[in-house]
């Protein structure tokens, strides 16, 4: 599908708002092509490892999940004993359909006690993670087998309900998608984001107390250092101009919001949210992610040859000095800059901005109910041009 095919859906999206799964299903499913519209291996630095299935029935997805401590460079040059999950930070995507069953045999070769939590999954209360509620934590050695039925499409993810800002701060997250079979949004260039932040010693690499901030760390939650999408530090994707992309973003991080805007003030395309799919699309210049948050979005980058195009985060302004006295050092994720007629490469930076009024966001159950954001944007900064 072409980038001007893709604007025409959009605005008419936009001024018509035609029901969702009417506008997507009627205008992309002429034109889409299985095989994508992105050069070959677009999304190499980016791509999230995916849980291996060993159950041969279609219905069934059947895992092994172990939490352990690994040594990972996170910090270019560094090694840092992170907590992870299949020995990766994040854990390893796993992919179900809704219905399907999911069985996962869990172990704990951590040196403290934890469970699994299915953030957002309608599970029953013994599959839920919680230690005192839903089941004993499991302790060193220990391990569990969650068995549940996943009734809900949408982006989900997993982490510990025990010492959960500690342990989660540590690395113990992954996503979890559900895909809905029926569903055809006509794009297959799609990409599953999980964002976070981990606090290291950047010389040494050891990770930072779960205690560490003081007063200010207690009250306003206490944020890495370093800020991740995908457990990556400025990755980049490789993509061609104006070709459409679905992106499904999750905020792992235990206290970090994010507030994202691309520096092109193209604004993103807002399908979905927490709950699932909008009824209508909404065209968003910022997205706010709250922790544990999700989102659903279409974008389609248009770059003009050798200008980059910068993911950034603005700090989000949560009052009570939740921006005054937090580090503002630039925390950067991708952009994008055209390498070739057609194709840019996306450094996907989260460059860090000035601080910004609070920012208030209502999702509708119609048109009528919508409501606006109220914003303001500092601007006076200048956009990275390189990460």
């Amino acid at each position: 599908m072409s980038g001007t095919r893709f604007a025409s859906v959009m605005e008419n999206m936009k001024l018509s708002r035609i029901a969702l799964s009417v506008a997507v299903v009627v205008c992309f499913a002429v034109a889409s092509s299985a095989e994508g519209l992105q050069p070959e291996g677009w999304d190499a630095n980016l791509k999230l490892a995916e849980a291996e299935d060993t159950n041969p029935d279609p219905k069934i997805v059947e895992i092994n999940l172990e939490a352990r401590v690994a040594s990972l460079e996170i910090v270019p040059g560094v090694k840092t004993d992170a907590w992870t999950y299949n020995g990766g930070v994040p854990g390893p995507l796993i992919r179900v359909h809704r219905g399907d069953r999911l069985i996962v045999h869990f172990s704990n070769r951590l040196p403290h006690s934890t469970t699994v939590h299915w953030h957002g999954v309608q599970v029953p209360i013994e599959m839920d993670g919680v230690p005192g509620v839903s089941q004993p934590p499991v302790e060193t050695g220990g391990s569990f087998t969650y068995d549940f039925v996943v009734p809900d499409a949408g982006l989900f993810w997993y982490h510990p309900h025990v010492m959960s800002a500690a342990q989660v701060g540590f690395g113990l997250y992954g996503a979890l998608l559900v895909e809905d079979p029926s569903e055809n949004l006509g794009i297959p260039d799609q990409l599953v984001m999980v964002l976070s932040d981990i606090a290291i010693e950047d010389k040494t690499g050891e990770l930072h107390s779960p205690d560490s901030g003081g007063v200010l760390g207690a009250l306003f939650g206490r944020e890495g250092n370093h800020v991740l999408v995908n457990g990556r530090i400025r990755p980049t994707l490789s993509i061609r101009s104006g070709a459409p992309q679905r992106w499904r973003i999750v905020n792992s991080a235990k206290s970090r919001y994010f507030q994202l805007q691309l520096d092109n003030q193209q604004p993103f395309q807002l399908i979905g949210v927490d709950g699932g799919h909008l009824e209508y699309s909404v065209e968003k210049p910022l997205i706010v992610l709250a922790p544990g948050e999700r989102v659903d979005v279409l974008i389609a980058p248009q770059v003009e040859a050798g200008k980059p195009v910068t993911l950034i985060n603005i700090p989000f302004d949560r009052g009570f000095g939740s921006v005054e006295y937090r580090h503002r050092a630039p925390s950067r994720f991708f952009w994008a800059n055209i390498r070739k007629q057609s194709m840019l490469r996306i450094p996907v930076c989260l460059e860090a901005r000035g601080p910004q009024s609070p920012h208030r966001v209502s999702v509708a159950r119609s048109a009528q109910e919508m409501t606006s954001w109220s914003q303001t944007s500092d601007r006076s900064g200048p956009s990275p041009t390189s990460c």
